[in-house]
């Protein structure tokens, strides 16, 4: 008797813990706190033109970035403007964002029509140290993606991000649906077919880009497509926004197994309460 006393009288314990538990059991991950690995504004005081292969890193959260770009051998770095020698900080080529919200502005000049990575192209390596994983949703926009009124140069975008060895093709938006001038060539390749005419302060030529899984590098090749009527394309440019990814959230959630196991035991308990009082009767 004293053994069914005590279990009945744990039951109820039980039953009560496991009500008050409910709410807290568990937790569960979602996604969606965007953190910044690059904001262009916070470099730009100080920023000089780099070489090409130089290496420069920077602090972004509880790891780093890594830039470099490098040259093709018939390629150099332009200027645009009184931008002076690129890659600079700017808002050049920004779209409608105002000098508030700079990006980074690549003006290039090939020798000759380079179609992909090589003689004739930009690289620009981006790589993340010191991450716990892989980065989700890796994004930023590209801006003023087009082709000249005359055909004598023509953007053109290869883009690929990596996890390890592996790689992950990436996502390709143009910020306007009407009146863009982008075409989208394969999975990692887009071109300017249509000249913006506003460029510095239209949108037209926006492309956001987001990567389709996590990601903790990627190269992006800026070249010449092959819509051009003449040999040596003039020199063109686009911008590249600021860099952002996103981290996981946690967030209290029940867990179903759990909880019912306990209160099945709690409602066992009670049930032998309330047996014992019948059969007192």
């Amino acid at each position: 008797m004293m053994y069914k006393s005590f279990l009945s009288k744990f039951g109820c314990v039980l039953a009560i813990a496991g009500t008050v538990l409910v709410p807290t059991t568990a937790k569960a991950n979602i996604t969606g706190n965007t953190q910044t690995l690059i904001d262009w504004d916070q470099l730009a005081t100080g920023w000089t033109a780099p070489t090409s292969g130089q290496v420069r890193t920077y602090s972004a959260g509880q790891g780093s970035v890594d830039l470099s770009f490098v040259l093709g051998n018939k390629t150099s770095f332009a200027s645009f403007g009184g931008s002076g020698t690129t890659p600079v900080i700017s808002s050049t080529l920004n779209g409608s964002e105002g000098a508030d919200n700079k990006s980074l502005h690549i003006q290039m000049d090939a020798q000759a029509i380079g179609l992909g990575q090589g003689a004739n192209s930009v690289t620009m390596n981006t790589s993340f140290r010191g991450f716990s994983s892989p980065l989700n949703d890796v994004s930023f926009t590209l801006y003023d993606v087009d082709i000249s009124s005359n055909n004598t140069w023509q953007d053109r975008i290869i883009l690929k991000g990596f996890s390890g060895n592996q790689v992950v093709n990436p996502i390709f938006t143009p910020q306007l649906a009407q009146n863009n001038t982008i075409q989208i060539v394969d999975a990692y390749t887009i071109d300017g077919v249509r000249f913006d005419s506003n460029a510095n302060n239209g949108n037209n030529g926006n492309v956001l880009v987001k990567f389709a899984s996590a990601i903790d590098r990627f190269e992006l090749v800026f070249t010449d497509g092959d819509d051009i009527s003449i040999s040596n394309p003039q020199a063109h440019g686009i911008g590249i926004g600021d860099i952002t990814y996103t981290i996981a959230v946690t967030q209290s959630v029940p867990e179903p197994t759990s909880i019912l196991g306990l209160l099945a035991f709690g409602t066992f308990g009670v049930s032998s309460v309330l047996k014992r009082k019948q059969n007192n009767v």
